[in-house]
């Protein structure tokens, strides 16, 4: 998942609910059929953040660490999730103009 604004604040004020709204979709089935979920699940942004199934910055923080996670990897494309949750149209809108010329654009 990934949320770029034009700050790391903002950025976080976006990621934020959104994660909070896609961990209860994310659970739901688990608890209403009394399964336990994934354990390594983060059950906050930090801790998404932290796994790194979340990056969440500035288009221009966003851009390197989404790079050295590529060099990490070894791969030549990425997936990203740029809706989740409760994240308006604009916000993923937003992240996905960001991605285009911090990423894709700057490569060529």
């Amino acid at each position: 998942m990934v949320v770029i604004a034009s700050s790391e604040a903002a950025a976080r004020s976006l990621a934020a609910p959104a994660y909070e709204t896609w961990l209860k979709s994310f659970k739901f089935l688990y608890e209403l059929n009394d399964i336990p979920p994934p354990s390594n699940l983060p059950l906050t942004l930090d801790a998404a953040i932290h796994s790194e199934l979340c990056v969440v910055g500035t288009g221009a923080s966003v851009r390197q660490t989404l790079l050295d996670h590529v060099e990490e990897a070894g791969a030549n494309y990425l997936l990203c999730q740029l809706a989740f949750g409760s994240l308006t149209l604009d916000a993923c809108l937003n992240t996905a103009t960001a991605i285009h010329s911090e990423l894709i654009a700057a490569q060529h």
